[in-house]
């Protein structure tokens, strides 16, 4: 590079090292346009599309760099693999990074890449034979031990996680790591010794944000609920410290008015929202703020004064004396009561509808399914994406089997449906699986026909807290290690009382759980 070029390029990459990939962008596309021939810049340039959530773009860019390279740059075919992952076109991603790895055979990157891609098709062994390769090469490599640990857990072999962890973190200054070997302490000796080592390391590291989340689950998780709710409300106040302070509610909150602002899914609003009552009690009048698909759902009414769409307005000075994450409820409140779910009522109009539009999709019973909730974390884009999102799910496929021979009509209830899923889980099933999913977006739709179901197998998803809020109850396939509202021990929630739990053991798989499932449905 010429000496203006040298220098706007390195102005890019201070850029970003401070996350400013706006600047960044501006650099490389200087350098570029006076080095059309530079294919490091275009690379970079390539990187700054990945980071801003452009994979398309990211991807032409360094088809381009590779071309200028030609084809010889294993760095730039790395690229290539990542921009077709987030794509999800993850044959042509395996493709990409294995002409990379052919090049560069120790190149860490691409091991670790090529190991990402694997498991987002599935293939978990050969995901743990890359990722050891990679770390054979580069144990010390950034978040390297922790990925690998999380694969020897997903396989259930614990013992080996821990091996791994304690030969990566002698000192125990890493969170990630700490974290994994809080969850390989829960799997070898109990959920006790997993929370006493999230405590531990909260104590020396308070800084540590993942690890006082990951404890307040382990809390809620074994029903040690006014410590859980603590550390949970602790999650808000130190993300959003230059805009947010939970504030101390008094014992009695006569006339004072009360926005409760929703946050992160449906399901949890609702969840949530069995503890507004409590809030009631003292006194307050409650708005609810959330999003609108779930604003034009809920009803004003009692305890409810208002209910309105989430406004950018809502953490300013206003008509409110109190603004409230309603995941901050429970904490505020000082709590270790478990409230019934929030009611739910369906009219005979609406149930009348959902009969008739049962009828028209075959005989009866009725059953729905689920196989996924949350962020499908495996197929989602990875960059620019909230590491802590959560993830339910099992084979679809699997699930077909296990329900196989149905004596009436299946009804696929699952939110953004892969088609291929479905495909899948109708072809196990030896039935077709009517789709359903564009009910996630008619909520009163979709309550009316849960109402008037005959089963419904899931995981844990926002359709449970509707049931629940209906009195009726679900058949729930738990994920190992169970979710904080599941609890970490066999048996119903406290928070579901009615519905039947079966759990994936650490071992992992879903053979039993569905061979007890297929005997307790009836089939």
């Amino acid at each position: 590079m010429a000496g203006g070029t040298e220098q706007a390029f390195a102005a890019g990459m201070a850029a970003v090292e401070a996350q400013d990939y706006a600047a960044a962008e501006q650099c490389f596309r200087h350098v570029v346009s006076l080095q059309p021939a530079s294919h490091e810049a275009w690379n970079a340039l390539a990187w700054t599309q990945l980071w801003s959530g452009q994979p398309e773009i990211a991807l032409e860019y360094a088809r381009r760099a590779s071309e200028l390279a030609r084809h010889k740059a294993p760095e730039y075919l790395n690229t290539m693999g990542v921009a077709q992952g987030e794509l999800g076109e993850f044959a042509a991603a395996e493709a990409t990074l294995r002409k990379a790895l052919k090049l560069k055979p120790a190149y860490v990157d691409g091991l670790i890449n090529l190991a990402k891609v694997l498991l987002k098709q599935g293939r978990l062994e050969e995901t743990v034979k890359t990722y050891e390769r990679a770390y054979a090469f580069a144990p010390h490599f950034p978040k390297l031990a922790f990925a690998l640990a999380q694969m020897y857990r997903k396989q259930g072999r614990a013992d080996r996680a821990r091996t791994l962890l304690e030969e990566a973190d002698k000192r125990g200054e890493d969170e990630d790591l700490a974290l994994a070997a809080a969850e390989v302490d829960s799997e070898l000796g109990g959920t006790p010794h997993g929370t006493e080592r999230l405590r531990a390391a909260v104590a020396l590291h308070p800084e540590w944000h993942l690890a006082k989340s990951a404890l307040a689950h382990f809390c809620l998780s074994t029903g040690e609920w006014r410590e859980g709710w603590r550390h949970y409300l602790l999650r808000r106040e130190e993300r959003d410290a230059r805009t947010y302070a939970a504030p101390v509610l008094p014992q009695r909150l006569d006339g004072k008015r009360v926005l409760l602002r929703g946050e992160q899914g449906i399901g949890d609003v609702l969840f949530f929202l069995r503890f507004a009552p409590l809030l009631r009690q003292r006194g307050a009048r409650i708005t609810l703020a959330c999003e609108p698909k779930l604003a034009a759902f809920l009803a004003a009414g009692e305890p409810l004064e208002a209910v309105r769409t989430t406004s950018p307005d809502d953490a300013r000075a206003g008509d409110f004396e109190f603004r409230i994450w309603i995941g901050d409820l429970p904490a505020l409140l000082d709590t270790d009561r478990q409230p019934f779910a929030w009611p739910f009522a369906v009219g005979e109009v609406a149930a009348a509808d959902a009969r008739a539009r049962l009828a028209a999709f075959g005989p009866g019973p009725y059953l729905g399914v689920t196989w996924r909730a949350g962020t499908d974390i495996l197929r989602r884009r990875e960059f620019g994406n909230d590491r802590t999102l959560l993830m339910k799910e099992l084979p679809p496929a699997q699930l077909g089997a296990a329900l196989r021979g149905w004596r009436g009509t299946v009804l696929a209830l699952q939110r953004n449906l892969v088609p291929a899923d479905l495909a899948a889980f109708s072809a196990a099933l030896g039935a077709p699986a009517h789709d359903l999913s564009a009910l996630g977006d008619d909520l009163p739709a979709l309550l009316a026909l849960l109402s008037q179901i005959d089963e419904y197998v899931s995981v844990s998803n926002a359709n449970d807290h509707l049931l629940a809020g209906l009195g009726r109850t679900a058949r729930v396939l738990v994920p190992y290690p169970g979710e904080w509202r599941w609890m970490r021990r066999n048996g119903p929630s406290p928070w579901f009382p009615g519905f039947t739990t079966y759990r994936e053991p650490q071992s992992r798989g879903w053979e039993m759980p569905l061979l007890v499932l297929r005997k307790d449905i009836s089939l």
